[in-house]
């Protein structure tokens, strides 16, 4: 799973536990729900931009960890 499917399924995530729908969170954010859809699912980019704005409809936010070092350092 890369990043971008790391960060949609946790938006996703979000969403579900607090109960707000696709529809109201497009809604709010003033998108179709067509393209919320396509973001939560892959078929359109999810931004790292919008992926704060529609978390930030949840009572939450992103936060991003720098990893420092070689990827072999960061494995063990």
């Amino acid at each position: 799973m890369n990043a971008e499917d790391q960060l949609r399924s946790q938006v996703r995530a979000a969403l579900e536990r607090t109960n707000i729908s696709q529809a109201e969170a497009a809604r709010q954010l003033g998108l179709s729900t067509k393209h919320m859809s396509q973001m939560l699912t892959g078929r359109a980019t999810l931004t790292l931009d919008w992926a704060e704005r529609i978390v930030a409809l949840c009572g939450m936010r992103i936060v991003v960890l720098a990893l420092t070092g070689t990827p072999d350092e960061a494995a063990a």
